[in-house]
């Protein structure tokens, strides 16, 4: 049939699936690792939110430099090889240095390959796998935020912290890496040279998801530190919990989408986000604020698999270009949103600059209406 993709092997092999599930699972903790440590490189480095904040502008705007070019790396070099030479490089490189432009233009990089594998498990077994490889990041998000919360109880520097990750992650690595899928082929050469517009339209709810989630991710330490006053250890699981809610709602994510469809799912999720950072905010407990991050992670958890899933299938679309596209536009967010928290936060309170979420989660639910079909 022209056009028809065809692939190197004919059936999905367990270990296939382990494989690319471990990735998921180093990204996700790769991330909540150094997330987790926030408050110790804070006060290592004697920077205020604002200095916090333009930081991590200049890791967006690394990590928008290895996107623009990684749809054109998969195409040339395959997703396999480019995961295999970017998690080895993220590994080695990780303890070297808590913040480093470099390391996140290689995650964001790492980030696209690991996605693009999973539409290619799903491409040759016919079968919804996104939602559970998703559970794998969100798990490695608890993993890393457990083990960032351990050191920092036992007094451990972030050096420690990052090598223990790093030697485990290797010795994983080696076995993991001889699984990965190649790339699709096309049996006619011509290809879509643009992008459908539902593609962008993925990367715009991207943003939304990736908004709600990157808030946790890089404020929520803080904020329960500097705010509500919880020590160190507790702040250190501000993204563990959401991360825990994400990895349980997106175990069931795949049989939602079959029995409920992509929209009421994407709808829920966006309400129960907002209420969520809500009760984040209302909270004067720690613990209280934990639970709406719980809630805030189970809203979010469905959106990044449904739009991966749905942008990497489109008709006539090369995955590795449509998971480029979308992480593209969904990162983009790190350029504006992490500074635009830190100045607003410095001027009225990080507790206001907490609605900022809350209005992205609203746009999630407006936007789950062009998912219906």
């Amino acid at each position: 049939m022209k056009g028809a993709l065809v692939t190197n092997r004919g059936r999905l092999l367990p270990s296939d699936a382990l494989s690319c599930f471990f990735f998921f699972t180093a990204a996700g903790g790769y991330y909540s690792l150094l997330t987790s440590r926030m408050p110790a490189i804070k006060a290592g480095a004697g920077v205020g939110d604002a200095e916090v904040g333009l930081a991590l502008l200049c890791l967006g705007a690394a990590s928008i430099t290895g996107l623009l070019f990684c749809g054109r790396l998969i195409r040339r070099f395959t997703s396999a090889r480019l995961l295999r030479v970017s998690s080895l490089a993220l590994f080695l490189l990780l303890p070297l240095a808590g913040l480093a432009s470099g390391k996140l233009a290689l995650f964001a990089v790492f980030d696209v390959c690991m996605n693009t594998q999973a539409i290619l498990l799903e491409a040759h077994s016919r079968i919804r796998l996104m939602g559970r490889m998703q559970a794998g990041y969100s798990l490695g998000c608890i993993l890393g935020a457990a083990l960032g919360a351990a050191f920092a109880w036992a007094g451990a520097g972030a050096f420690a912290n990052f090598l223990f990750f790093s030697l485990v992650c290797l010795a994983c690595r080696a076995v993991a890496g001889r699984h990965l899928q190649e790339d699709l082929q096309r049996k006619d050469s011509a290809r879509r040279s643009r992008l459908p517009l539902f593609v962008y339209f993925c990367g715009f709810m991207e943003i939304c998801a990736f908004s709600s989630e990157g808030v946790v991710g890089d404020w929520g330490s803080i904020f329960l530190h500097s705010v509500k006053g919880a020590p160190e250890s507790t702040a250190a699981l501000s993204f563990g919990a959401a991360a825990a809610a994400m990895a349980l709602v997106r175990l069931f994510t795949d049989g939602l989408r079959v029995k409920l469809g992509d929209a009421p799912l994407l709808a829920a999720g966006g309400l129960l986000v907002a209420a969520g950072f809500v009760v984040a905010i209302a909270a004067d407990s720690p613990v209280v604020c934990l639970a709406g991050f719980f809630l805030a992670g189970a809203g979010v958890a469905p959106a990044v698999p449904i739009v991966m899933s749905r942008a990497g299938s489109c008709p006539g679309v090369d995955p590795g270009a449509a998971c480029s596209a979308v992480s593209t536009i969904g990162y983009g967010t790190l350029l504006f949103l992490p500074p635009l928290l830190g100045s607003v936060s410095d001027s009225i309170g990080m507790g206001k600059a907490f609605l900022i979420p809350i209005a992205f989660a609203l746009l999630l639910t407006a936007g789950s209406l062009v998912f219906r079909k």
